[in-house]
């Protein structure tokens, strides 16, 4: 008995032996997939070239505070996001689009004390991330919304003498042209610019306003509506001309484009990529703190 038991001890060891030769499964490593299956992007931002020779002046803040949102197909993949603060790091995959604009269209219009401020917007073609790599993206941008300004005639100036006013009023929203907001113009030539002040446009690219006009004489006083249609990236210059024989006003509207120089807002080395293995922020250090402005027509 006692060597039925020993034989049978030895035969378990030895099946005990072999099991151990054959690979067993093994604890799973860390997930990598994260890592491997990312890549990153390199943004610039352009404006559009113009026949015409301007100069267009941004500061490294506005630069710096460029809203930044990242689509996949229709629907919103990264929520917007300062341009400083951007993370170029996506999980590798196709039909990425990136908008890119200057400040929100609630901006556009209540800034500058309700004068409001030009609208840059632009939307990159559709690009693809691929794993390990990084993709040059590039984004024009142009001007989304429209500017009125208002220029009163020394006809006006010399008649009214009371005073005389534009104003324009869109829900909470009052904007005035008077002899210190609007320009002053004798025969067709300018002698002061005038603020301007800019509205968002609906889907047509068109935004219908009413101004109202109100002056003052010694011996009359006026008031009118005035309806116009703003466009899209135009700036409408209204001129004011009091004619004394009839009595009447003058009214003429000249447009001049609105546009973007070949503004370069941001090269490719200015954004920082996430170096970890993770979807994280990034920070943003391609900008000295010396708050200087930026010339576009001399920024390369």
């Amino acid at each position: 008995m006692t060597r039925l038991l020993y034989i049978l001890t030895l035969l378990l060891l030895l099946s005990s032996c072999a099991i151990s030769e054959v690979e067993m499964p093994r604890p799973s490593e860390p997930d990598t997939y994260v890592a491997d299956s990312m890549g990153t992007f390199e943004l610039t931002l352009s404006g559009k070239r113009q026949t015409r020779a301007t100069t267009t002046t941004i500061s490294q803040e506005q630069a710096n505070n460029f809203l930044i949102t990242i689509y996949k197909g229709s629907d919103v993949y990264r929520e917007t996001d300062l341009l400083k603060n951007v993370n170029t790091r996506l999980a590798a995959g196709y039909g990425y689009t990136i908008k890119a604009e200057s400040c929100s269209e609630q901006t556009a219009e209540s800034s500058n004390d309700g004068w409001g401020e030009r609208r840059y917007l632009g939307i990159s073609e559709p690009f693809a991330i691929k794993a390990g790599q990084t993709t040059k993206v590039g984004v024009t941008c142009s001007v989304a919304n429209a500017g009125i300004e208002v220029f009163f005639d020394n006809t006006v100036q010399n008649y009214f003498t009371g005073g005389f006013q534009v104003t324009i009023t869109e829900g909470n929203r009052t904007v005035t042209f008077d002899k210190y907001t609007g320009g002053l113009s004798a025969n067709g030539a300018v002698s002061q610019e005038s603020d301007v002040a800019y509205f968002n446009v609906g889907d047509d690219g068109t935004r219908q306003i009413t101004y109202h006009i109100h002056a003052v004489s010694p011996r009359k006083t006026l008031d009118r509506d005035i309806e116009i249609t703003l466009k899209k990236a135009d700036l409408s210059r209204v001129t004011i001309n009091y004619e004394m024989s009839t009595m009447s006003l003058n009214i003429t509207v000249d447009e001049e484009e609105l546009f973007a120089d070949e503004t370069l807002y941001i090269t490719d080395d200015d954004i920082k990529a996430d170096e970890g293995d993770t979807d994280m922020g990034s920070t943003h250090e391609g900008y000295t703190e010396d708050n200087t402005d930026v010339d576009i027509d001399n920024y390369d």
